[in-house]
């Protein structure tokens, strides 16, 4: 049986599998490596202390040029914080500056750290999306913020904002890029949505520098020469330029293809001049004269967020990617290497375990570039798994005993056929039809009042075969919900309850209709959307839960009764059989245990309701909360006499 996936439990479950046999709950890292790295940031004169942020406020830290990577802490209290720029300050390691956006909320602000990344705190434009944060070079003391509405400044290293920028002006807003000149702190580039604009008194005025630039250019970053304050360059939509004076006249760097020419950054090469990286988001490229020639030096599928040049050692690049990672070149870009060793931070939407063979696992990632990645051996390799795939990530995943499973978004199943190296449709679907000839059966068999409160009745016995035809109709409901016993294989779909006998082959439809009358509010179902589907080891027990009901049958699915919820559904439902008359079940109401096969339900006392996921590993329960917490219950079935749990944190 599959472990329910989702959301706060994918990551979870999958670590748990792999170290659940320790008595102590002892967590290991498992991967898969690397993730979106949104910005970079090393202590000026080295790249031996780096910094990296991530698009939902995590802060990871190096010490040794990008080797190792540990989490150190997180901006703001969202999971959608995006950190969009980062610095260090140049007298000291410990003091960090970041700017974020809450994607939620449209706001963000400029936060400060004092020790290392560990702990964070909001310093100035609160409410406010700021995308990009400098320092200056000759006084470290001055801060410039560029933000949705305008441009910042804090002459006391962030104690205190300024806003430098004309209030309500039609075009000094949306900035995206801020540079400060070398040598002067008042001299400050600026590039908005729009267009690039210059100030040299700090400030009191602006100059629109856009002569020989696209009109209409989102300005994404500039770089000063720091060895000629005048040569200035800038990436745009529209193009890569450079200027011999100041801003005043820029000119098109040519021979990048236009599909290349979303740069995120454009960086000089600090001991070759005429060296110049633009990282866009289709690969790197490169100039060793002067933006006369360019090549692309990175695979075009590599989409560049963030890059740091090593001073010290200008051929060692560091690269900051969307998905894979931290990249790092040790000649100039003629090869790299991945650096994600401490940093995992993969969007997981789901997981599978084999339970055989616990070390194997299959996760979907929020990628159409590496939607599936496999692992065999307990997370320390991972493998692309996408071959065949023809509609994106899928939404679902699923470990039978025979292989892999997986349920497209669109619908329909696939499994994965390890010969071919290549998911498979599962094409066909056997249905019965109405029967010509339908009997029914004269007697059945009364079964005791106990069994039939606490046991699904088996099936009757038939009076006469009846005489059946069968039609095929090609695979294409949406899968919920996976489960295998040694005869049977379940799937819960949003058409209803299929079953195979011939290890995934052939499906056809499972009929709810129940052996006697549904319980008091229970309704009778022949096709109902299923959210999850369980079995028990013995193979009789199937259990089906719909929206409104749980459905239980004691004779591999023959037949079925049927059980009142605790609750009104709404939301996510969760469930977990641990024999054949105990059931929890988790929801946004919170968590529930029946131990009389659903007929009455108890609530289990957890100082939290809302639970987004539930997931069972050998002799313990654990569930997740909307609030991002874990709760762990063991020896359930050990007590499977009691209807109580004990809960912890």
């Amino acid at each position: 049986m599959r472990t329910p996936p989702y959301r706060h439990l994918l990551v979870f479950g999958l670590v748990l599998l792999f170290t659940f046999s320790t008595s102590a709950q002892t967590w290991r890292q498992v991967g898969p490596p690397g993730g979106d790295v949104q910005s970079l940031a090393a202590l000026p004169g080295g790249t031996r202390i780096l910094f990296l942020g991530t698009s939902d406020g995590h802060v990871f830290g190096s010490r040794d040029a990008g080797e190792h990577w540990e989490l150190l802490g997180r901006i703001g209290a969202n999971h959608d914080d995006v950190i969009m720029s980062m610095v260090v300050d140049a007298r000291s390691a410990n003091t960090l500056y970041a700017t974020s956006w809450t994607l939620s909320s449209h706001g963000g602000g400029v936060y400060r750290s004092t020790d290392a990344g560990h702990t964070w705190q909001l310093i100035g434009l609160e409410g406010l999306v700021v995308r990009a944060i400098a320092e200056a070079p000759s006084n470290p003391d001055i801060l410039v913020a560029g933000a949705t509405d305008g441009v910042y400044r804090s002459a006391d290293s962030g104690k205190h904002w300024a806003r430098i920028s004309p209030e309500k002006h039609e075009d000094l807003r949306n900035f995206d890029s801020i540079a400060i000149d070398p040598h002067d702190a008042n001299t400050i580039y600026a590039g908005t949505y729009h267009l690039p604009w210059k100030t040299i008194d700090g400030g009191k005025n602006w100059t629109p520098v856009h002569q020989g630039m696209v009109d209409d250019s989102d300005v994404m970053s500039i770089t000063i020469d720091q060895n000629d304050a005048s040569h200035v360059f800038a990436s745009a939509c529209s193009g890569i330029y450079h200027s011999p004076d100041g801003g005043a006249n820029w000119t098109k760097f040519k021979v990048i293809p236009k599909d290349s020419r979303r740069t995120v950054h454009i960086l000089q090469d600090p001991k070759r001049p005429k060296t110049v990286y633009a990282a866009t988001t289709e690969g790197l490229w490169k100039t060793s004269d002067d933006g006369a020639n360019w090549r692309l030096i990175t695979p075009v599928s590599w989409s560049i967020l963030s890059m740091v040049i090593d001073p010290e050692n200008s051929d060692r690049l560091i690269l900051g990617t969307e998905r894979l990672g931290i990249q790092v070149s040790d000649n100039g870009g003629q090869t790299y290497r991945a650096s994600n060793q401490g940093f995992s931070h993969r969007r997981i939407v789901d997981a599978a375990v084999d339970p055989q063979h616990p070390e194997r696992a299959l996760v979907v990632l929020t990628s159409n570039f590496e939607p599936l990645l496999e692992t065999n051996d307990a997370g320390r390799t991972w493998t692309p798994l996408a071959t065949g795939l023809k509609s994106g990530p899928p939404r679902h995943i699923f470990a039978s005993p025979d292989g892999w499973f997986a349920a497209p978004g669109p619908g329909g199943l696939l499994r994965y056929d390890a010969s071919k190296g290549s998911w498979m449709a599962v094409n066909q679907v056997s249905e019965k039809s109405v029967p010509t000839q339908p009997r029914r059966a004269s007697s059945v068999k009364k079964v005791s009042t106990q069994s039939t409160k606490n046991s699904p009745p088996k099936a009757p016995a038939s009076s006469a075969a009846s005489t059946m035809t069968k039609s095929t109709v090609p695979f294409h409901a949406k899968v919920n919900d996976m489960a295998f016993s040694n005869r049977a294989w379940y799937a819960a779909t949003e058409d209803g309850l299929l079953v195979s006998r011939d290890r995934g082959l052939n499906w056809s439809t499972v009929s709810l209709a129940p052996a006697q009358q549904p319980a008091a509010g229970a309704s009778a179902l022949t096709t109902a959307s299923i959210r999850a589907v369980r079995t028990s080891n013995g193979d009789s027990y199937v259990w089906a839960l719909t929206s409104r009901q749980l459905e239980v049958s004691g004779d591999g699915g023959k037949t079925w009764i049927s059980r009142n919820l605790p609750f009104e559904p709404r939301g996510s439902l969760h469930l977990h059989p641990s024999d054949e008359n105990s059931v929890v079940l988790a929801s946004d109401h919170g968590v529930f245990v029946s131990r009389d096969t659903g007929e009455s339900w108890h609530q289990a006392n957890l100082s939290e309701l809302s639970i987004d996921d539930l997931a069972s590993v050998r002799n313990a329960v654990v569930v997740s909360t909307a609030k991002g917490n874990l709760f762990l219950s063991r020896g359930h079935q050990q007590t499977s006499r009691s209807s109580k749990l004990s809960w912890s944190p």
